[in-house]
């Protein structure tokens, strides 16, 4: 027997075997004696007869070639070491040969072809060589026991092959194998290694969508399927107590992985799934690698091209630049990190009711359909940074959707492109940063925190259009830094918490007329303006959160702040907020001036311009509320001329007026302040005059105050 040839023996790669040296086992031209009785004896049988294990080969021999259907019943015989090897292995009638229940030392057929059906069902074999063999017929060796290596290595069968229920106790080749019909290993049970490296399993097209199956099969040692060509596969059920390796394999049809228990490592990197997959409810108990891998899924709408439903990954995942068409990850459970970094949906993304119990990264990933993340449970840290979410064409809602889910940790949407997202119902836990993120559509947002300080962080983020509520309990502030929003609705879910609203909600140099005809409206927060003296750009409670603001609040930055809202108040047409929004920023206006004045590098003529600018800034504010205290103004411009009639009546020679008592010199001091002095009387002391003129002086500034007080007031 030759049970060592490698594989560079000159074959061909098809199987042949060429020009190489054989036995060709041929219908004889004579008529063959075939005796098969001596196959049916036991081995002490044919030690007392004196048959020798050769005499029971050639008898084999025989059998194969010239015996008829009957002679070929070899069921339940006990056979010595059968070699085979390179040899073409043919009979005219083609019956099979049916050793079912057998006991064979070992059969070898490496090399050889093999044109009749051969039945090993429950036979016990002690090693079955295939090397490079071509078998043109079926082989049907179910519930069948290997005790010793299996060796198909570049082996070519052209019918089915059926090792259904068979027990493999030694290693398994099949390195590039290849199977041209349907192939089953249905409740194997794989004891050693097991590899199918660049083995290809096509099947045939009998369309029944299962060519190469392996349901519930037992792998107790590592099994490499690598390079690997499947058509329909089904490893439903399967139990894998050892690594899993599928990397760079092809499946161009269905490929069915429910209910399978990976025990150690799954490797499916690089993996290109043509067909729809299915791992629904699945457990990977050791590391999950798919990067790279591919759903394309087949052609059935219905039907997703993906399913991960149930599945449920104990240790790491890593999805890492993988690409989906149509996905589910429904009520699947990742125990560890799960990693999706830079991987693309191309259709829809569903992850209804998932829990992450720790760190889910997202990273650069591409959504090009809608996505669902709603009742999702994120334990961890959570990173969909740099994210585009741009929605499918069903004309959904929401684009995106993280309806009642669940972020325990922080959460990163650090320049995420969203189209619309709803966030009903939401927890926040920790932060959640959607600094730089844009949402081009809309944002709907009724969030609770499950913490105190739970913080939205939307520093320079850009919203054109939404909806903000804050629920009844456990409300979330939102800073909105040099962010730019549109016609997005701030309320309340109770009717009595809209008076504190804006506590929760910091604006600073925020841009709010940046989407055309899409302008944030300050209307309707009046009441809580009005009582928390126009202020919009700190927290309630400062000290409540202490994050790392994006901008320092320097004077000249909140001054900015009031003049984009005030800007705002009047693309609405609302000038009383415009207005109010103007005496604020006069206030830090001046702030600004005296921070200059204070700042010893600054030059001298800098710094008293500055002062200039402060202390006019001040008069402006204390007489007429920079316009928006008409009656302020109005009053002043009444009763001044009464605090210069104090020193005409009662200041001496200085002050002397020709005016007797107090009230012809308060007299005096309203017609010096009008400037329509009668003649009657005159500053006659020299303080006297300066007054009269300051007065004469005074009445035209307050008069111009008073008229610009009044046109401020008319626009509002």
């Amino acid at each position: 027997m030759s049970d060592e040839s490698g594989g560079g023996d000159g074959s061909n790669t098809d199987g042949e075997t060429g020009d190489r040296d054989t036995d060709v086992l041929l219908t004889a031209d004579e008529p063959v004696d075939v005796d098969p009785s001596i196959l049916h004896l036991s081995p002490a049988e044919r030690e007392a007869r004196g048959i020798t294990d050769d005499d029971v080969r050639e008898a084999f021999r025989a059998v194969l070639v010239s015996g008829t259907d009957e002679q070929k019943d070899l069921r339940g015989v006990t056979l010595p070491s059968l070699s085979l090897d390179r040899a073409t292995i043919t009979s005219a009638d083609r019956n099979p040969v049916d050793l079912s229940g057998a006991t064979i030392e070992e059969l070898s057929l490496e090399y050889s072809r093999v044109t009749l059906p051969l039945v090993l069902d429950d036979a016990t074999i002690g090693a079955l060589r295939l090397r490079e063999a071509h078998l043109e017929s079926a082989l049907s060796c179910s519930d069948a026991t290997i005790t010793g290596p299996v060796d198909c290595f570049e082996a070519r069968f052209d019918d089915d092959v059926l090792f259904d229920g068979t027990t493999f106790d030694g290693p398994v080749d099949c390195d590039e194998a290849t199977f041209d019909d349907d192939v089953r290993f249905d409740g194997a049970t794989f004891d050693d290694a097991v590899t199918f490296r660049a083995a290809e399993c096509h099947g045939d097209s009998n369309h029944l969508e299962d060519n190469t199956r392996f349901s519930a099969a037992t792998f107790r040692d590592a099994v490499s399927f690598r390079e690997t060509e499947f058509g329909f596969t089904r490893f439903d059920g399967v139990t894998f107590h050892g690594d899993a390796v599928f990397q760079e394999a092809t499946f161009t049809g269905d490929a069915e992985f429910e209910r399978a228990d990976f025990g150690a490592l799954a490797d499916f990197d690089e993996v290109r799934f043509g067909g729809d997959t299915a791992f629904d409810g699945a457990a990977f108990r050791g590391r999950a690698d798919f990067r790279g891998v591919s759903f394309a899924g087949g052609a059935r709408t219905l039907v997703d091209d993906a399913s991960f439903a149930d599945a449920t990954f104990h240790e790491e995942a890593t999805f890492y630049h993988a690409s989906f068409r149509y996905v589910t990850f429904a009520t699947a459970e990742f125990r560890a990190d799960a990693h999706f970094e830079s991987a693309r949906f191309d259709g829809d993304a569903d992850f209804p009711d998932v829990t992450f119990a720790r760190e889910v990264d997202f990273d650069e990933t591409r959504f090009r359909g809608d996505a669902d993340f709603s009742g999702v449970s994120f334990d961890g840290p959570c990173v969909f940074r740099g994210c585009e979410f741009e929605g499918g064409s069903n004309h959904l809602q929401d684009d995106v959707s993280f309806e009642c889910a669940r972020f325990a940790d922080d959460v990163d949407f650090h320049d995420a492109e969203i189209t619309s997202v709803n966030f009903e119902g939401t927890a926040f836990g920790g932060t959640v940063d959607f600094s730089g993120c844009v949402v081009s559509e809309r944002i709907d947002i009724r969030a609770r925190g499950i913490d105190d300080d739970a913080f939205v962080d939307f520093s320079r983020g850009k919203i054109r259009s939404g909806r903000i509520v804050q629920p009844a309990e456990g409300w979330v502030r939102y800073d909105l830094t040099l962010a730019s929003i549109g016609d997005v609705d701030l309320e309340a879910e109770r009717v009595d918490d809209r008076r504190q609203l804006l506590d929760y909600f910091r604006f600073c140099r925020t841009e709010f007329d940046e989407f055309d005809g899409h302008t944030f409206d300050f209307s309707g927060h009046r009441e809580y303006l009005d009582r928390n003296g126009w202020t919009i750009h700190t927290f309630d409670e400062p000290s409540a959160v202490d994050p790392e603001y994006a901008l320092e609040m320097r004077p000249e930055v909140v001054e900015t702040t009031y003049l984009k809202a005030k800007q705002s108040a009047q693309d609405v047409g609302d000038m009383k907020i415009a207005g109010e929004f103007r005496v604020k920023r006069q206030q830090y206006s001046r702030k600004k001036s005296l921070g200059v004045v204070r700042d010893a590098e600054a030059g001298l003529l800098t710094r008293t311009k500055n002062f200039g600018r402060a202390v006019e800034n001040l008069f402006l504010g204390v007489t007429c509320g920079h316009g928006m205290r008409p009656m302020r103004i109005g009053l002043a411009f009444a009763v001044a001329p009464l605090f210069f009639a104090i020193p005409y009546a009662f200041g001496g020679p200085l002050f002397e007026t020709g005016a007797e008592g107090f009230y012809e010199n308060l007299y005096f001091s309203y017609i010096s302040y009008t400037t329509i002095g009668y003649g009657d009387i005159g500053p006659q002391g020299p303080l006297a005059r300066l007054l009269a003129g300051s007065e004469a002086y005074l009445s035209t500034i307050l008069s111009a105050l008073l008229v610009y007080a009044l046109v401020k007031r008319s626009e509002l």
